[in-house]
């Protein structure tokens, strides 16, 4: 009787695997999967669709300044992901603001919703478990940015 039923439980993990399997997908295969291996914010496009790059600072942030931070003040974000022909070149984008005076969509729109918020680092990070990101500080000039630059 013992024999029957542990043939039985056998036969049901047998079926359940193969609908799992089937339901879920094969496991990946990471020898061919090309994963990214860089992101980089090169800056946002202006209103004429023309990049305009990030600066670099004394730390080595990558920085956006900005005359005027306005409510509605929108910035389109340039992102590349290297290499071309990674097999998941998306990737998620998230804010450090949770208040809602900033915020950023899945496009890389950010969005400026209050002239009292006047800075925010958008973070950009590969989905594909490369744990690759990048990040730039957008922030509203002050008279001492001429000289807090990098080449």
């Amino acid at each position: 009787m013992n024999k029957k039923i542990v043939i039985m439980l056998a036969a049901v993990v047998a079926v359940v695997s193969v609908i799992l399997v089937s339901i879920l997908g094969q496991i990946p295969n990471f020898e061919t999967n090309i994963l990214v291996k860089e992101i980089g914010i090169e800056g946002y496009l202006d209103e004429n669709n023309n990049l305009i790059p990030c600066k670099i600072n004394a730390n080595g942030d990558k920085i956006i300044s900005l005359d005027e931070i306005e409510p509605d003040t929108i910035l389109v974000l340039k992102v590349s992901v290297n290499p071309d022909n990674a097999n998941n070149p998306d990737v998620r984008y998230a804010i450090d603001v949770t208040d809602g005076s900033v915020m950023v969509s899945s496009q890389g729109i950010v969005t400026f919703n209050s002239a009292t918020r006047t800075s925010a680092i958008v973070t950009v990070s590969a989905v594909d478990g490369s744990l690759v990101s990048d990040r730039v500080i957008i922030t509203k000039k002050t008279g001492m940015d001429s000289g807090d630059f990098v080449g």
